[in-house]
């Protein structure tokens, strides 16, 4: 595929964009690392939604072997490629040529706009027809996270026992694994995690699972650690930014978007399902707050 060569590809200039730089590498590339960049090159949007674990999958290669192929082209690994195909496509784009004339409240915002729009776009709508299935007739329902993922584990508490739902939070990983231990088939676990792979949040899923309650994760990051420990699997995956440490922001507000259309979605259906009922029980929610306001 490749159609330049230069035996010199170590000494790219910095400003170079990635395809240069694969195209300048790829005559000394083995045969499957050509796979890969070809693979980088014709469909760069996989390897910007997607985990090192995926493409590996997609190209039916080892995972070591995409990692090579990163630091063979001059990269510290498949973050960085993921970074500057960010970069590249952001160089390319139109709507982006005034970027760097933008104030940083402006751009941060635009990144939190583009990520929402990526999520909502890749979110399996299957699976969350299968969540609010799962939530509006669970016994009870708990949700997990830790570190920056806890307070968006007690927002989504807080969201759904405003419908009238019985949930529970909990940021304690003792508390958590006690939680777990104490579910079954008729309650439901959520485990919010960005990266998927926090080993207590994974472990408390893995838990309940055994006990016979569903689990659902929402996260940033398909195949991982607590996708494979979740009945259903909300991946709100969306590209990564060339701003630096923006990363963690673009993630919070695609899971932040998740938790509001779960909510939505739980509250027309239950409106659906018991109209006179549940109109009165929102008035309850609602008038509960009413005398805690000016």
């Amino acid at each position: 595929m490749a159609n330049k060569t230069n035996d010199e590809h170590d000494f790219m200039p910095d400003n170079s964009t990635l395809s240069a730089q694969i195209q300048s590498a790829y005559t000394s590339l083995s045969a499957t690392e050509k796979r890969i960049a070809d693979y980088v090159l014709n469909v760069p949007e996989q390897i910007m939604y997607n985990s090192v674990t995926q493409v590996a999958e997609e190209l039916e290669i080892a995972q070591s072997t995409v990692t090579k192929f990163c630091r063979t082209i001059g990269l510290r690994g498949f973050q960085e490629l993921k970074i500057r195909l960010a970069q590249d496509t952001e160089r390319t784009n139109p709507a982006n040529e005034d970027q760097e004339e933008m104030s940083l409240s402006k751009q941060m915002a635009q990144s939190a706009a583009n990520s929402i729009v990526d999520a909502g776009g890749h979110i399996d709508r299957d699976a969350v027809d299968q969540a609010v299935s799962k939530l509006a007739s669970a016994r009870r329902i708990i949700i997990l996270g830790v570190g920056e993922s806890g307070p968006m584990a007690q927002l989504l508490k807080i969201k759904l026992m405003g419908i009238g739902l019985t949930a529970d939070a909990q940021i304690d990983i003792h508390l958590q694994s006690m939680l777990a231990a104490h579910l079954d088939e008729r309650d439901v676990a959520i485990g919010i995690s960005q990266q998927g792979s926090t080993k207590d949040i994974v472990a408390s899923m893995r838990s309940a699972r055994a006990n016979g309650a569903t689990t659902i994760c929402i996260t940033g990051q398909g195949k991982t650690p607590i996708t494979e420990v979740s009945d259903i699997r909300l991946v709100c995956a969306s590209r990564l930014s060339s701003i630096t440490g923006i990363g963690s922001f673009k993630s919070k507000a695609s899971i932040l978007y998740v938790i509001e259309l779960l909510v939505v979605m739980l509250t027309l259906l239950l409106s659906e399902q018991q109209a006179e009922s549940k109109k009165k029980l929102l008035w309850k929610t609602t008038d509960s707050i009413l005398d805690k306001l000016y």
